[in-house]
């Protein structure tokens, strides 16, 4: 772990950011208990009753909204689209374009078809890969094509604005986000910008669909 650490500054970065995590996680949690804690709730019980019990569900209760409050606070999250590309490419796209089992149309236009979308001949039969994925907005589609300039990967956010066309670069590949009639696209992979036309024009709302 710790020579993974030292692989490069994202990965002391990301290291860093856990254990500041952590750090105000134990805060939350660690509330003083003073001396007299045991001595006062056998005061508050009388004899044969429970009525001693709200004041120690009170305080569990105060121990559990400031830990979910902090959580709350630290919950992943994006400054901007292309920061969940990145991210979420890195998390994902290695993984995904080593999966060995493909997905067959049927089983992509199915997948499709439950965010009431659908896609033109052109890219479903290109589809190697698809499965669902978190995006900024709720749940999206991350779907791998096989293409003449090798595998490319698009990801469909149904909620998420984007500028058209905007271009990013991270780890040796390029990216392009497409605005589509209903949400937005992400394409990574190389030579993006020859497969914006077939996005675009491909992803379209699932005809009678919500």
């Amino acid at each position: 772990m710790r020579a993974a650490r030292r692989a490069g500054p994202e990965f002391e970065a990301a290291a860093a950011a856990a254990e500041r995590f952590e750090a105000l996680l134990r805060d939350a949690v660690e509330v003083p208990v003073p001396d007299s804690l045991v001595a006062d709730l056998a005061v508050l019980r009388p004899s044969g009753s429970r009525r001693w019990w709200p004041a120690a569900l009170a305080a569990g209760l105060l121990l559990a909204v400031g830990a979910a409050t902090v959580i709350g606070q630290l919950r992943p999250g994006w400054d901007s689209v292309e920061d969940y590309v990145i991210d979420h490419y890195r998390h994902d796209g290695p993984e995904m374009l080593a999966r060995q089992v493909t997905t067959d149309t049927a089983q992509a236009r199915a997948l499709l078809a439950a965010f009431d979308l659908d896609a033109a001949p052109a890219l479903i039969d290109i589809i190697d890969v698809i499965k669902v994925c978190p995006t900024p907005d709720g749940r999206g589609v991350h779907m791998v094509l096989n293409t003449a300039s090798g595998p490319l990967t698009v990801i469909y956010m149904p909620r998420t604005t984007v500028t058209d066309r905007a271009r990013l670069a991270f780890d040796d590949l390029d990216a392009m986000l497409v605005e589509l009639p209903v949400g937005s696209a992400a394409v990574v992979g190389h030579e993006v910008e020859n497969y914006y036309a077939l996005v675009h024009d491909s992803l379209r709302p699932l005809a009678g669909g919500s």
